[in-house]
């Protein structure tokens, strides 16, 4: 039933998008509609709400239904910002989001002055709705090198607390540890809901400078999700949701030509590529949908129509969200201020010192299946004999490609399953992810940089525009660049995606980081916690910091209950033991 739920609601949406794109002219009534489907709200989890420059910022994006907190199945990419008190943006990430959850981080630098700042959590649907939509969180950061902020006012105590929940517990056998020592506990529930469920867990040292006391997920959901559609924005102006993937769009012009049903091609060029061809509507408006997240930024739009010179391409920008009613708190400091500062600085100083020995792992997607499929026949070049020109390399290799040359300009074909059939219809080709029309600078590259060839046959139609056959080069560096200019093949600068960590854990079983200060304030953070099996265990070493850290849960259950456990252990000087 919820599967057949879910598909109703993606093909009316998608439906709406069509209709709304072609025609502009969507109602308020509609947008309700819609509104009332996807029904999302969001929350974000942080490692603290306080923050040296120099150190990292790590969260994790919820985006979950607002009826019943249960991760949304609809929205597939999510945007989170950090404003400064001025109102102005210090970063935005874009995130794909996988069963409604997406995990990110920034480094904070010390450009950013000391004060206080709003992290915010909205999808594109959200940018339709009123500011009380989005999800909104403070945090405070201090820059030591730079002169106070006027929104500070000094001291208050710092309380700690342990907080409990009958369903879900941690399960630690000793609370005090020495420095670097192995620390291991696990997470009990005999509630099947609550084992289900979706968490981060953040294990980070609690006397730091700022009075702070983390919100639980339901103070924060009835404080930020309350919004609701403005109606005062007419609906040529909605921001289409973003169901089957990333959504880039644009418009085509021109002073001479027609624009309706022209097609346009959009490459994501190296060795993560991707290919899309779609058209435009009466407007010469156009849309891409890209299904998958892909980091890559060397994106490159293009025309590909006859007197294509005579088209001018443009991309839309992502649109802002309004913070015009942000406000921003006064900051309360613990008495420990200045000392909890200075051993904080020192900390972060010798931790970035040794940043290269203590590197988070970037997760770059593996590549998939190409959109022609696995029926391809490849050639690695490598494999045969090298020649020096691609004319050569086409003839003697790649079995059942050729080419034409007429009036100084080439073409690439490939022969149909029927031997005794020739189409004039010219092959779909592409270097790197980037779509070739006039091939002829193709034929001046050096193929001693060409990696394998892809060969596909038959008539394939692709997008708005159909081919006889597929050839695809991949060179060995995915560096294939094109030397067309015009306004008809722009190169835009766009928001992408970010790419998926492993966080950096020292491993001191083999004292293999023995040898490596260790000054970590946050020892741990899991954003994809796995209760399935009841009997795993989550291990981490304690640091050379001595102290009282918090391990914070945080999540909602199977259910949708919103979760949030602490539990305090403390890591001893060894030098006073």
């Amino acid at each position: 039933m919820d599967r057949l739920k879910y598909i109703l609601v993606i093909t009316f949406i998608v439906s709406f998008q069509q209709i709304s794109f072609a025609q502009k002219n969507n109602s308020i009534t509609e947008l309700n509609d819609i509104d009332k489907k996807l029904n999302e709200s969001i929350y974000v989890s942080t490692n603290g709400n306080s923050f040296l420059t120099g150190e990292t910022l790590l969260y994790k994006f919820f985006c979950v239904n607002n009826a019943t907190n249960i991760p949304s199945k609809y929205t597939k990419v999510a945007y989170l910002k950090l404003i400064d008190s001025n109102k102005k943006t210090v970063f935005t990430h874009k995130l794909f989001l996988d069963n409604g959850v997406a995990n990110g981080d920034f480094f904070i630098p010390t450009t950013l002055e000391t004060g206080s700042y709003k992290i915010v959590g909205y999808t594109s649907w959200m940018l339709n709705k009123n500011a009380s939509a989005y999800f909104n969180l403070d945090v405070f950061i201090f820059n030591p090198y730079k002169e106070k902020s006027n929104n500070v006012i000094s001291q208050k105590t710092l309380q700690s607390e342990v907080v409990t929940n009958e369903n879900i517990s941690f399960d630690l056998k000793n609370k005090i540890f020495k420095s670097r020592d192995k620390i291991e506990f696990k997470i009990n529930t005999s509630s099947d809901e609550f084992a289900k469920g979706n968490y981060v867990v953040s294990v980070r040292k609690t006397d730091g400078f700022l009075s702070q006391k983390k919100k639980n997920f339901k103070e924060v959901l009835d404080e930020n999700l309350t919004g609701k559609l403005n109606t005062e924005i007419s609906g040529i102006n909605a921001t289409l949701p973003e169901l089957r993937g990333e959504i880039i769009s644009g418009k085509l012009s021109s002073n001479t030509l027609e624009i309706k049903n022209k097609k346009v091609a959009l490459s994501i060029v190296g060795k993560k590529n991707d290919l899309k061809i779609t058209k435009t509507d009466d407007q010469g408006i156009f849309l891409f949908n890209l299904e998958e997240p892909n980091p890559n930024s060397n994106i490159i739009v293009q025309v590909i129509e006859d007197n294509k010179e005579e088209y001018t391409l443009t991309i839309d920008q992502l649109k802002d969200i309004d913070v015009s009613g942000l406000t921003f708190p006064t900051v309360e400091f613990n008495s420990d201020f200045v000392n909890n500062v200075t051993e904080r600085l020192v900390a972060t100083q010798i931790e970035n010192a040794y940043y290269t020995k203590k590197k988070d792992s970037t997760i770059v997607p593996i590549n998939s299946t190409p959109f022609y499929g696995t029926l391809s026949k490849e050639f690695k070049l490598d494999a045969f004999t090298r020649f020096p020109t691609m004319a050569e390399t086409i003839t003697e290799v790649v079995a059942g490609v050729y080419f034409k040359k007429e009036n100084n300009n080439y073409s690439i074909h490939v022969y149909d399953y029927d031997p005794n059939y020739e189409s004039s219809i010219p092959a779909l080709i592409i270097v790197d992810g980037l779509f070739i029309e006039n091939v002829n600078e193709l034929f001046t590259y050096n193929p001693k940089n060409i990696d394998k060839v892809n060969v596909v046959k038959g008539l394939y139609y692709y997008g708005s525009k159909s081919f006889n056959g597929i050839v695809d080069f991949t060179t060995k560096n995915g560096d294939f660049d094109t030397n067309l200019k015009g306004n008809f093949i722009i190169r835009p600068e766009l928001l992408r995606p970010q790419y998926k960590k492993e966080y950096f854990q020292p491993d001191y079983a083999n004292n293999k980081d023995s040898r490596i200060p260790d000054y970590r304030h946050q020892l741990l953070w899991l954003p994809k916690v796995d209760l399935a099996n009841s009997d795993s265990k989550i291990t981490f070493y304690a640091s050379d910091v001595s102290g009282k850290y918090e391990i914070i849960l945080e999540g909602f259950s199977a259910n949708g209950k919103p979760v949030f456990i602490k539990e305090n252990i403390e890591i001893q000087d060894l030098i006073s033991n």
